[in-house]
């Protein structure tokens, strides 16, 4: 997987990877989407036009962000391989740039989560 690449669950929810794989020996941080501003809080809100999964306002939920190893990966590819998790468009670099700079200052991601956005 590669920054800015997105991904919908079986939830329905876009996943989005929003730190460099290559920059942390494999390992990264990706978190979805949510139309919930108060759980996932305003740190980072995302419009129509801004990805084509986006329909209507949300916000990326950097409370549920999670940290994926190339152990997690790997395991992951099964369900990419039968479409459990299936890819979709990858964020525009304008739209990954401005959610990097949200996760850099969000109180909701993580304390762990945050070296990968030094």
């Amino acid at each position: 997987m590669q920054l800015g690449d997105t991904f919908i669950l079986a939830s329905g929810h876009l996943w989005m990877v929003l730190s460099d794989p290559s920059a942390h020996a494999g390992s990264f941080v990706f978190a979805n989407l949510t139309s919930d501003a108060r759980r996932a809080g305003t740190d980072c809100e995302l419009n129509c036009g801004d990805h084509p999964w986006v329909t209507k306002k949300c916000y990326v939920n950097f409370g549920d962000a999670k940290e994926v190893t190339p152990l997690h990966e790997a395991a992951m590819v099964p369900f990419i391989a039968t479409k459990i998790i299936t890819k979709h468009f990858p964020l525009e670099p304008a739209v990954l740039h401005r959610i990097v700079a949200a996760a850099k200052v969000s109180k909701a991601l993580a304390q762990n989560l945050k070296k990968y956005f030094l």
